[in-house]
């Protein structure tokens, strides 16, 4: 299937790693030219030095914090202006928190972070994909967002605002040619997961597989695995696409069977 992807200029968040990496790669592979984002300057670079040898695309590598009110003016130049898809996938949450411990500051961080900064990037890039007559956003939002966790509550809350923005943006911005919808993915083994386990392993003595095979029955997900980045990234890029004309304000879940209704 041709994507149709040849000559699109796509921006990614989180690029340096796990499933915004994963989500470059197969966009550089289509033929985009790739604008990667992320805080760590020289990982990104050496991701995006390495996308280009394995793959001789051109992928530009721009530094970051997505909380800089000033990225997405510099993301726009790093994309010499041109900015056809916008894969808003950094994100994150900071320690599992109960409730109790939760005060306004972890609350207000999570809705900067989720929120704020995808539809600060959306806004600088929106316009121009509307007078090119053609776009693509693609929020990652979180399985939580449908399934909140009590471990971490501020981030599934934020992820079930940013599925609830997407909606409303898609119906605003469909008729101009672009199109806008979420991803949802579930547990993934990206590299926050990697040193989470690590760190379970660290403070419990047991094993990964022990620790695996426990939130599995606490949590059971039909395919009785993690997922990878790629099988996540691989949804992102078909929305990403010329193929994906007619899907629009779209929430698409992404974990192995976890959720058991919509």
């Amino acid at each position: 299937m041709d994507l149709g992807l040849t000559g699109r200029v796509a921006v990614v968040t989180g690029a340096s790693k796990g499933i915004g990496l994963g989500t470059a790669r197969l966009l550089a592979a289509e033929g985009a030219t790739v604008v990667l984002c992320a805080r760590d300057a020289g990982r990104l670079r050496d991701a995006a030095a390495g996308l280009e040898r394995e793959l001789g695309a051109r992928v530009i590598a721009a530094p970051g914090d997505v909380l800089d009110p000033d990225l997405a003016g510099k993301l726009v130049a790093a994309a010499s202006g041109q900015v056809d898809i916008l894969v808003n996938n950094a994100g994150g949450e900071s320690g599992h928190l109960g409730f109790d411990q939760l005060d306004d500051a972890d609350w207000e961080a999570a809705y900067r972070l989720n929120v704020v900064a995808p539809a600060r990037l959306t806004r600088a890039m929106l316009p121009g994909m509307r007078q090119r007559g053609w776009g693509r956003v693609v929020n990652v939002a979180s399985y939580t967002a449908r399934v909140p966790e009590p471990f971490c509550l501020p981030y599934a809350a934020a992820k079930a605002a940013l599925v609830n923005m997407t909606r409303g943006l898609a119906r605003t911005a469909a008729a101009d040619g672009v199109m806008v919808n979420s991803v949802l993915p579930g547990l993934t083994e990206t590299d926050g997961v990697t040193q989470g386990f690590a760190e379970a392993v660290e403070a419990t003595g047991r094993s990964k597989d022990e620790l695996l095979a426990a939130m599995l029955r606490r949590a059971p997900i039909d395919a009785r695995r993690m997922g990878e980045p790629t099988e996540v990234a691989a949804l992102i890029v078909f929305l990403a696409s010329a193929q994906a004309s007619w899907v629009n304000g779209a929430a698409y879940i992404v974990d192995g069977g976890t959720i058991r209704s919509a």
